[in-house]
């Protein structure tokens, strides 16, 4: 669940000019990459009280560009959070939710993850949904984790989206309600979202919540198939191999997308992917192979992001 706020963005206020060419300093130095000058040139900032620094600082042990030391990222969000930070409060409460450089405190979590929903920050609200569905911290209520997930959702998280959707999908916290899931997982799919645009295709398929159609399946697998997900990648494959309902069948693609799958699953299903992927071949002609093997090849090369 990263929450980080890009150095380049937290860099904005200055007292005066010395202060600002401070900033300069700092922000050239992390556009170089050079994260150490950055941390040497901050750490005055940061310990004259200036927020920004603190918070970036935080940011920098938190994601290891410098040598990670998730205690110390706590002590400067912790600085940062104490001034009203609310990224600061929101990774603080990650680490402390997680156990990351501080004990783990599902309390402590909620508070500052609750300080930061104040003010409409949609990966606290994100966090407080998941506390409350998997009872971390407070008692389980799937009603309030709906909530949450509400609020983020229509503050544009798409995980929010993606997970408002398995509550529908599920009928947790509210009726089962398959349209609505659609709704919820079409704009996290339209966010990127793999996994949203793998169940999105699944209902596509399964005709649930929308006609059945599996031309939009293909569509939806194809795009989470792109982006990795193992899943997608051995469902794009299977109608690949059978045609279906306008779909025509095509054996090359789907020895690729099946040995993809091998690759990316794991246990039984990886084991699945590959003997299909042996049965596919054996009913491929010579040049279905080498088709196969032009495409694999580019595939690979793009890490299958534009594979097809």
């Amino acid at each position: 669940m990263p929450r980080l706020l890009p150095i380049a963005i937290a860099l904005l206020l200055a007292c005066g000019p010395a202060r600002a060419a401070a900033y300069d300093d700092a922000f050239a130095a992390y556009r170089k990459g050079d994260y150490e000058l950055a941390l040497k040139l901050m750490k005055p900032l940061a310990e004259q009280g200036n927020v920004n620094a603190q918070y970036n600082i935080g940011v920098m042990y938190n994601e290891s560009l410098v040598k990670q030391d998730y205690a110390e990222a706590a002590k400067w969000f912790q600085k940062a959070a104490a001034q009203g930070n609310v990224f600061a409060q929101v990774d603080l409460g990650t680490l402390y939710e997680f156990g990351r450089g501080v004990k783990t405190d599902y309390k402590e979590a909620q508070r500052l993850f609750r300080l930061a929903a104040e003010k409409k920050n949609p990966t606290a609200e994100l966090s407080l949904g998941f506390m409350a569905e998997r009872g971390l911290g407070v008692p389980q209520d799937y009603k309030e984790a709906v909530k949450w997930y509400r609020l983020a959702a229509d503050h544009g998280n798409g995980d929010a989206q993606y997970d408002l959707a398995l509550m529908y999908a599920g009928g947790r916290g509210v009726p089962q309600d398959y349209k609505q899931a659609v709704v919820w997982y079409r704009k996290a799919a339209d966010a990127g979202n793999a996994s949203a645009q793998l169940n999105l295709g699944a209902l596509f398929y399964a005709g649930q919540g929308v006609p059945k159609e599996p031309k939009e399946a293909l569509k939806y697998f194809r795009m989470a198939a792109q982006a990795g997900n193992g899943r997608a990648q051995f469902n794009l494959a299977t109608l690949y191999t059978n045609g279906d309902s306008g779909i025509t069948q095509d054996l090359p693609r789907a020895l690729i997308w099946f040995n993809a799958a091998a690759v990316t699953l794991g246990g039984n299903d990886a084991k699945a992917a590959d003997e299909n992927s042996k049965a596919v071949a054996a009913k491929m002609t010579r040049d279905q192979i080498r088709s196969a093997q032009e495409i694999g090849r580019k595939c690979q090369v793009g890490e299958y992001k534009s594979c097809e």
